[in-house]
């Protein structure tokens, strides 16, 4: 079998305008990309009534499929024989979730809404409400997700959520920067016959203190004008714009060599990817989803012809060694309408990831832990002055 076969966790365009885009984008696409695809996540919004109190439990980022878009969801599931997942992540809700009958029988109706249409993968962080195994008697075909919110950090941590009866465990994103826990955690799930999935693109800096707030508020806030990096921009609106493309400030998976691709993709099952929120324009609905380059002015040499890269799929990439690989170089759900492949030799990318120094900083990353403060080796590689913490910025 395909060493990257069902692979990766691809995140359905929820905030896009055009509702019918994405399954068209997904339509099209070569039969190695959808064949590469775990399953395509979506949110979803439980509403209800508490103590004469309209509630909602559900989606965290306040970007939920609508009606039209949970259809085209299913259609991809029934005609193109890719796995949907329903999203229901908050880590704010009352304590009716796991104790009221009433709301609990509501929820239940809620997922049984989709499943009876067959969805059978859902995340959903309510872990009281799983330590009931009133979701488990009720959907005995469902494969639950633990939510990358609960920050699962350690390999007695897997265990403990296997225990709640979770089926893909969702590490939390420092693992990206610690390959020994990782492999440790690995061997573990095997035994447990569970898997373990990994969020490849992370922009949040390390145990970023505004996490919990941010996300308190991220829903309110992408119902109005104002999101919350126009609201807060003192945050990681700010250091972004100033550090650029410093891998510290962020904890995306780092692969500049086929050595770290194989070491990630031996040890963990699913490289899950982020994206609902974000809206895209100008998409040919007569295009394909592919695998495209980053669009960054550092990236490409300045003599080099037309810098959009794509490719048709991740086996593409890894076996004509297109290095530096995920999140460095190339990213998933970009498209193109062009017959031909599209891609430079080495000696066009201007890039420091091809680089020794930059080679040596990617192995170096997928050990560090995020010691930022006693490392430096990403400001020393990117030539910038050194800080012993982001917030310092």
């Amino acid at each position: 079998m395909n060493k990257f076969h069902k692979r990766f966790s691809l995140p359905h365009w929820d905030g896009y305008v055009d509702d019918n885009i994405f399954y068209r984008l997904i339509k099209n696409s070569a039969p190695e990309f959808k064949a590469e695809i775990r399953d395509i996540y979506f949110g979803g919004d439980y509403h209800y009534v508490y103590k004469g109190m309209q509630k909602t439990y559900g989606e965290i980022m306040g970007a939920t499929a609508s009606p039209v878009k949970v259809n085209n969801l299913f259609r991809i599931q029934d005609e193109l024989g890719i796995p949907i997942s329903l999203t229901l992540n908050s880590m704010s809700m009352g304590k009716e979730i796991g104790s009221d009958n009433q709301v609990i029988n509501g929820l239940i109706e809620y997922i049984k809404s989709f499943y009876d249409r067959g969805l059978r993968i859902c995340t959903i962080s309510a872990t009281h409400l799983m330590r009931t195994e009133r979701l488990q008697e009720a959907f005995p075909e469902m494969h639950w997700k633990n939510t990358v919110n609960h920050l699962v950090k350690t390999t007695q941590e897997v265990y403990d959520y296997v225990a709640l009866g979770y089926n893909t465990i969702l590490l939390d994103r420092s693992l990206n920067r610690d390959i020994n826990t990782l492999k440790e955690v690995y061997v573990e799930t095997k035994k447990l016959g569970v898997e373990t999935s990994l969020l490849a693109s992370e922009a949040c800096m390390p145990s970023c203190p505004f996490k919990g707030e941010h996300d308190d508020w991220q829903s309110e806030l992408q119902k109005t004008s104002m999101n919350y990096w126009q609201t807060f921009s003192t945050t990681c609106a700010m250091w972004n714009e100033k550090t650029k493309p410093l891998p510290r400030i962020g904890t995306n998976i780092s692969m500049a060599t086929t050595e770290l691709a194989d070491l990630f993709f031996d040890n963990v099952d699913v490289l899950k990817f982020s994206g609902r929120l974000g809206s895209r324009g100008n998409v040919d609905p007569n295009g394909r989803m592919c695998w495209v380059g980053v669009e960054r002015p550092d990236f490409y040499k300045e003599d080099t012809d037309n810098t959009f890269e794509y490719a048709n799929s991740f086996t593409e990439i890894y076996e004509r060694n297109l290095a530096p690989f995920i999140n460095d170089r190339w990213v998933p759900q970009g498209w193109t309408n062009l017959p031909d492949p599209q891609q430079h030799t080495t000696d066009k990318l201007g890039t420091i990831w091809v680089t020794d120094k930059g080679k040596k900083l990617s192995k170096v990353l997928s050990t560090c832990k995020n010691k930022c403060w006693d490392c430096h080796l990403c400001e020393k590689t990117f030539e910038v002055e050194e800080f012993n913490s982001v917030l310092a910025l």
